[in-house]
């Protein structure tokens, strides 16, 4: 039987740069196909080969500073490959459009917003402002937690990292001063919206936008319903750890799929995966701490910051979560990443997903539903 293996890797919910090698090599595997030698007691699931479906899957790793990879079992390699042209389609007019980092000809995005903080409102698509909406109603869910206004305090941990990636002997944290400076500005209400003129304009200079913790979930939402809209039934798109699994697996009498979340203990060789659950028609995304990071005396300094501190959160190894909705996944794996487990485990009940949480010494806590998808 073959049992497929989706690796929900951490999700990178920031950078805009070409991945280290590392990062690519563990991200090739982000859709895997292994024989389960210890499932044969599932005698009436059929192999690709027994029921003429062949595997197919294209990965792209030049959007998102990430690898996407979809997958499928199908007989139609004209359709996939139809199926591959519309996402990639997608894929680079997201990257565009949702970027904060770069600006592109022809392109107002979030840079352009940024770049007229304070001086003058920016015409925008309107998908820009559609995410900005949506952004600020995950505002009101996490309580405040994930802010897209706090990309000044946000930036400043993006220019030291990127410093001490690129010269480790100047490897530096930022200051107590200029965590507090940048972190005063942060008002989500300077972001203003006039749907009429399709604008968007920042009323403090000082506040920027990251979408960090949103906009890969909200694109990656917005690619996987273009897909299905275009005949894409059954399959994977996963774009850095973030896993929108559609329809039945053909492969399965009970048509799940098998994701395999990745074990955040990197040097633990023997566990590659901490848990491997079966699910279908729902997306997984899982939140770490253990690939986008700098080191400094000794101490790694990850991507997820914590508002509370201003530093990074140190509650969690990783998080997942599991959701309908992989833009509401995506942000709350971080929300979940950033809070205690008693306040996560509430905001879980009242957004009707799942979680799984790690913590720094390896203990693991899950929701109820968690727990059933792994006994599956």
């Amino acid at each position: 039987m073959a049992l497929v293996l989706a690796l929900t890797a951490c999700a990178n919910n920031e950078d805009n740069k070409e991945p280290a090698t590392d990062e690519v090599s563990k991200a090739e595997e982000n859709v895997t196909v292994t024989e389960d030698e210890n499932k044969v007691e599932d005698s009436k699931d059929a192999s690709p080969k027994e029921n003429n479906l062949e595997k197919l899957d294209k990965t792209y790793y030049e959007y998102f500073d990430t690898v996407t990879t979809l997958l499928t079992y199908s007989d139609d390699k004209e359709s996939f490959d139809k199926s591959c042209d519309i996402l990639e389609e997608e894929l680079a007019k997201y990257h565009k459009l949702y970027n904060s980092y770069d600006d592109f000809e022809g392109v107002n995005n979030f840079k352009t917003i940024n770049d007229k903080a304070g001086i003058e409102p920016v015409k925008v698509d309107p998908e820009i402002i559609e995410l900005i909406e949506y952004s600020k109603k995950m505002y009101d869910v996490t309580d405040g937690n994930i802010n897209i206004a706090m990309g000044s305090l946000l930036g400043l941990w993006h220019e030291y990292r990127e410093m001490s990636i690129d010269d480790p002997s100047k490897a530096a944290i930022p200051s107590e001063e200029e965590l507090v400076a940048k972190s005063e500005h942060k008002n989500i209400d300077a972001i203003e919206i006039d749907k009429e003129n399709s604008t968007v304009y920042i009323n403090d200079p000082n506040v920027q936008i990251d979408i960090g913790a949103i906009g890969k979930g909200y694109a990656t939402e917005k690619m996987a319903n273009k897909l299905k809209e275009n005949g894409f039934s059954r399959g994977i798109l996963s774009v850095g750890g973030d896993d929108v699994i559609i329809g039945a697996n053909p492969n399965s009498s009970n048509g799940a799929w098998k994701i395999a979340v990745q074990n955040p203990f990197l040097e633990d060789k023997d566990n590659p995966y901490s848990s491997i659950v079966s699910v279908k028609n729902t997306s997984i995304v899982t939140s770490g701490d253990y690939q986008r990071f700098f080191t400094v005396d000794g101490k790694n300094y990850h991507h997820i910051i914590d508002p509370a501190t201003k530093y990074p959160s140190d509650k969690w190894k990783s998080v997942s979560v599991k959701a309908d909705s992989i833009a509401l996944a995506d942000t709350l794996s971080t929300y979940l990443f950033i809070v205690d487990h008693e306040t996560g485990l509430k905001k879980a009940k009242e957004n009707g997903i799942e979680a799984y949480w790690i913590d720094p010494e390896g203990n693991e806590f899950k929701t109820d539903g968690w727990e059933a998808m792994e006994d599956n």
